[in-house]
């Protein structure tokens, strides 16, 4: 199987395990709207306003990776099929050994290339998470330090999930 077929199931199964609790979230919610008759809180609504977010995020991102995963290309490798000679076989014969695969070390353009875009990924979540968090109709918004923690934890999972798939790209390409 190709590399980029298994990498496109991958991707593929990873959007539906990502997306299916959101959806399902979404889908409780607009349950909740439709029973609730003429009165719907406003909690209600938010916690619809913040899933359809949050659905559109991890679909505009998986459209990007599969956009992007589309132009790598994976080289195979090919030992090439030397035609036998017709030479009288000996008894002993030399077994010359494999040279090894080396594999270059990443220049440092490449090593800042993949830091850039993990820190811009993890500035893009971060920020991503505190904006779609704050309430739209007060100011009186109660910031504790533990709020911050928690969106730089996701900012921190997102950075490293780029930058290992990146590194890895990088690596191997």
């Amino acid at each position: 199987m190709k590399s980029k077929t298994v990498l496109g199931i991958l991707l593929l199964l990873s959007m539906v395990f990502v997306l299916y609790p959101s959806v399902t979230s979404l889908i409780d919610v607009q349950k909740a709207i439709g029973e609730a008759s003429g009165y719907v809180a406003s909690a209600t609504i938010k916690a619809r306003d913040n899933v359809i977010l949050q659905i559109v995020g991890f679909v505009l991102l998986y459209l990007f990776l599969a956009f992007g995963f589309n132009f790598i290309r994976f080289e195979q490798q090919e030992t090439p099929i030397e035609p036998q000679k017709s030479e009288p076989i000996q008894s002993q014969q030399v077994i010359q050994p494999k040279t090894p695969k080396v594999v270059k070390p990443l220049t440092k353009k490449t090593q800042n290339s993949i830091a850039v875009l993990s820190a811009s990924v993890f500035m893009l979540v971060f920020f991503w998470q505190i904006f779609s968090n704050m309430p739209n109709t007060t100011m009186d918004f109660d910031v504790t330090i533990v709020f911050f923690l928690e969106q730089a934890c996701k900012g921190i999972v997102a950075c490293l999930i780029v930058g290992i798939v990146a590194y890895i790209v990088a690596k191997y390409y």
